[in-house]
This record gives C-alpha cells, sequence and structure tokens, in this order.
C-alpha cells in the first residue's frame, strides 16, 4: 500500500507537472500573443503616423502652390494696376504738355505776327519820313 500510495502520489507529482508545464507553455504562449498584438498595435500606429505625415507633407505642398499661384496672380493684378495708373497718368501728362506746347505755338505765332506789324509800321514811318526830306529837298531846289 506504501508503493501503491507513493506511486499514486508520483503519478500526481507528475500530472501536477505535465499540468504546470502545459500552464506555462499557455502562459508563454499568451504572453507571446499580447507581445506579438503590442508589436502590431505599434507598428501600424508606426504607419499610420508615416502615413500621416506623408498626407499631411502633400496636401502642405498642393495647399502652398495653390497659395503662390494665388499671391502670383494678385501680384500680377497689382502690377497690371500699377502700369494702367502709370499709363493714364502719363498720358494725362503728355495731354497736358501737348495743350500747353499748341498754346506757346499760338503765341509765338502771335507774337510772329505783332513783329511784322511793327516792322510794316517801321517801313511806313520810314518812308514818310524819307518822303518828307524828299518834299524838303524839293522845296528847296524850287525856291531857288
Amino acid at each position: 500500500q506504501v508503493i501503491t500510495n507513493l506511486t499514486q502520489a508520483l503519478e500526481r507529482q507528475k500530472e501536477r507537472t505535465a499540468l504546470m508545464r502545459k500552464f506555462t507553455l499557455w502562459r508563454i504562449q499568451h504572453v507571446k500573443a499580447k507581445q506579438e498584438e503590442y508589436a502590431n498595435r505599434i507598428a501600424d500606429r508606426q504607419f499610420q503616423t508615416a502615413l500621416m505625415k506623408k498626407v499631411w507633407a502633400a496636401w502642405r505642398s498642393l495647399s502652398e502652390e495653390k497659395w503662390k499661384e494665388k499671391v502670383a496672380k494678385a501680384c500680377q493684378l497689382r502690377a497690371e494696376d500699377v502700369c494702367i495708373q502709370l499709363t493714364n497718368d502719363y498720358e494725362a501728362k503728355i495731354a497736358e504738355l501737348t495743350a500747353n506746347l499748341e498754346q506757346t505755338k499760338a503765341e509765338i505765332l502771335r507774337l510772329h505776327s505783332e513783329r511784322e506789324q511793327y516792322e510794316d509800321t517801321m517801313k511806313k514811318a520810314f518812308m514818310r519820313g524819307v518822303c518828307a526830306l524828299n518834299l524838303e529837298a524839293m522845296t528847296m531846289f524850287q525856291g531857288k
């Protein structure tokens, strides 16, 4: 009976050892599964982060490109407005200077006509003076 008891105790010890081994193997497998699940979650998170970075970079690049286009268009419109304003200003100055030139030409023509009238008047005055001298000379010759 002692042998039977010892054999049964050994059997139970073996069963217990086998159960402990199975439990330890299950626990190791369970821990490995949890570690693998955690590693997969971290890898997914890393992938999602990298993907979000790529998407963010692409969106920002596109946004900056659109912004640059908007700024370039606004600058071009502003430059065109400035050119139009300068053109209008210079055309107004040209018109003003042309009117001033015409006025000055008219003044010059008026002064030329006045000069010609003055010269004619002077010619007539000299001619009258010459005529008077001639008449006086004639009277002198006739008086003798």
